[in-house]
């Protein structure tokens, strides 16, 4: 009877490990971008003959993550900061995956490229870029899980 117990009790280890690694990101992320930017853009809008002139933007983003599967997951992106002249109701899908330690990843956007890092589950570091002629982008902040 010992033995069956202990052989039941193997079985469920792997199933926890895998418990523990599984994907966290499902749910509403914010976060405050510190970026670096080049020209204008939809979420990096400029004054009118200041297009070229590099500047540093802080804008207010949430992140919504509304579906995953395996190391796969989709959502969308958007501006909430009413104060900063940004095109608050625009909205971005974002499709993405995991690496293998199930952490760290890629999602793209129709404007750029962004890796991530779950630090924990309710830390997220993320680092966008956007290399176009309008605009071009470097961007590292933290998201926070609401």
């Amino acid at each position: 009877m010992k033995a069956k117990l202990f052989v039941v009790i193997l079985g469920f280890i792997p199933a926890l490990v895998l418990a523990q690694n599984a994907p966290i990101m499902l749910g509403t992320w914010k976060g405050v971008s510190n970026a670096a930017v080049a020209s204008s853009g939809t979420f990096h809008p400029t004054e009118e003959g200041k297009e070229n002139a590099v500047r540093f933007r802080n804008v207010h983003y949430v992140l919504v993550v509304d579906k995953e599967e395996g190391r796969n997951f989709v959502g969308s992106i958007g501006a909430t900061n009413a104060k900063d002249p940004t095109d608050v109701n625009h909205k971005e899908v974002i499709i993405g995956s995991y690496a293998k330690d199930m952490k760290s990843g890629l999602w793209v956007s129709e404007t750029g490229t962004v890796t991530f890092k779950l630090v924990d589950a309710k830390n997220l570091e993320i680092c966008y870029s956007q290399v176009s002629t309008k605009p071009r982008v470097a961007s590292c902040f933290e998201m926070v899980k609401q």
